[in-house]
């Protein structure tokens, strides 16, 4: 018995460092923030009333709460859609090609802009995108065509950020997908050549279920990283034109940190904790049961 209580005590003691930074820098930040949530004055502030849920309360009756959530809901999926096809695609043509060294440099061009930094990416989008001296509006131009609004248009601002984040992250989830694709068993495509089976049925029947384990992870992350938005809509639009890429984590930097909110900005990271919570929860109940484990 003592030699199993010292095991124990022994194991507690080695997960003890991460439970308590765990503790520190994840439940604690949490009930910080439901409290804060929950009472009023900004960060000048020397004492804090409590409120209850008069912020949260404020919050649903904003309109420009909701134009908000609509933009950071609309820019989620179509980054996560976008990105899931085209780094699935990516990776699957990259996987099937014969020429080793070429793969090597498709790659290389492709998943360079993942380590580039981000302020970098968006400070050259804002000169390509520029309506007047950009560099896509110069090609437009130089063919007959009328140029493009891109980032000046509320009705284009947002594609356009999704458009540049795939450019930046495709590589790095198309790496993620083709590691899962080269660990897949190459008899199981060989027995499917030798059935004569076509490509498409190959595709969908045996290469998305062998790495729907990947896919899986992938597609939560990604969501995850696409509500976290802030780099981009800071950089280059400042939630403009007309509130069009107005997100959520940029709303609650300028409600903290421009106009000393301090309440409206954590109700605002409260409602977007519990909807990135939600939203794993949903994957993991929705398509955790496709998912084919090895």
């Amino acid at each position: 018995m003592k030699s199993k209580e010292k095991l124990s005590l022994k194991g507690y003691l080695l997960i003890a460092p991460a439970i308590i930074f765990l503790f520190i820098f994840t439940v604690y930040p949490i009930f910080y923030l439901l409290n804060s949530s929950m009472r009023d004055g900004s960060l000048l502030s020397k004492k804090r009333n409590f409120i209850g849920f008069q912020n949260f309360k404020t919050l649903f009756r904003s309109v420009d709460f909701y134009i908000t959530l609509k933009n950071t809901i609309i820019y989620s999926i179509g980054l996560v859609v976008i990105l899931m096809i085209l780094a699935t695609l990516f990776a699957v043509w990259v996987n099937g090609k014969a020429q080793k060294r070429l793969n090597g440099i498709t790659l290389a061009a492709v998943f360079t802009p993942h380590i580039v930094s981000l302020v970098s990416i968006s400070t050259v989008f804002l000169w390509i995108m520029d309506p007047q001296i950009g560099a896509l509006n110069f090609i437009i131009r130089s063919i007959g065509l009328r140029p493009f609004p891109f980032l000046a248009s509320s009705k284009t601002a947002l594609a356009s950020l999704v458009a540049m984040m795939v450019w930046k992250s495709l590589g790095y989830y198309s790496l993620l997908i083709l590691a899962a694709l080269q660990g897949v068993p190459k008899d199981i495509y060989e027995a499917a050549e030798i059935d004569d089976t076509p490509k498409i049925r190959i595709f969908f029947r045996i290469t998305l279920p062998m790495i729907s384990p990947t896919l899986f992870f992938t597609a939560i992350v990604s969501t995850i990283s696409s509500f976290q938005v802030f780099e981009t809509v800071n950089l280059m639009t400042q939630g403009g034109p007309i509130n069009s890429t107005n997100t959520l984590v940029y709303q609650i930097y300028s409600d903290a940190f421009k106009y000393l909110k301090l309440g409206p900005a954590t109700a605002e990271a409260v409602v977007l904790l519990g909807l990135v919570g939600i939203l794993t929860i949903l994957y993991f109940v929705c398509l955790g049961k496709k998912v084919h484990y090895q």
